[in-house]
């Protein structure tokens, strides 16, 4: 790889001195898929600029007739009302071909915003795993650190 070409998923951006700067994601998501349940992990922040691609994962896991689909929002630091509509959306969809959508463990700023625009009711929430789950990677990509120790990119 040559040096001036940025890492997977990182872009650089220019700043006021002209000098350019790593942009990190503010968002990530990952999908697994054990038997006939998909998971949907998605970290950091969830707003306008994003949330269509929330929409459009979760449109495409919909339409393989997935029985459930589980949104693990654990790691969810920000979450705009558009993140709301990705939901209601996937929701609306799965229902429709006899599914199910399940919100895995929303953090606080997940729930507020679905608290406050009236839809945290029209969600089924897990807090905890069925016993035969899969133990998912999280959404945010794992980098070593010395001494074995693993951190989230982006902590």
């Amino acid at each position: 790889m040559s040096e001036g070409l940025p890492g997977f998923g990182c872009h650089r951006v220019p700043t006021a001195s002209g000098s350019w700067r790593p942009d990190e994601p503010i968002m990530w998501l990952n999908c697994t898929t054990h038997g006939g349940e998909n998971t949907v992990s998605v970290a950091g922040e969830v707003d306008l600029s994003n949330a269509h691609l929330l929409t459009e994962l979760l449109e495409s896991v919909a339409a393989v007739r997935a029985r459930v689909v589980t949104v693990d929002l654990s790691e969810v630091t920000f979450f705009g009302a558009h993140g709301t509509g990705a939901l209601v959306e996937a929701r609306r969809l799965l229902a429709g071909r006899g599914g199910r959508l399940v919100l895995w463990r929303p953090s606080r700023a997940v729930r507020r915003v679905l608290d406050v625009t009236g839809t945290l009711g029209e969600f089924e929430i897990a807090l905890r795993r069925p016993p035969d789950a899969v133990d998912d990677r999280p959404a945010r990509p794992v980098t070593p650190t010395r001494a074995g120790v693993v951190e989230l990119s982006g902590s």
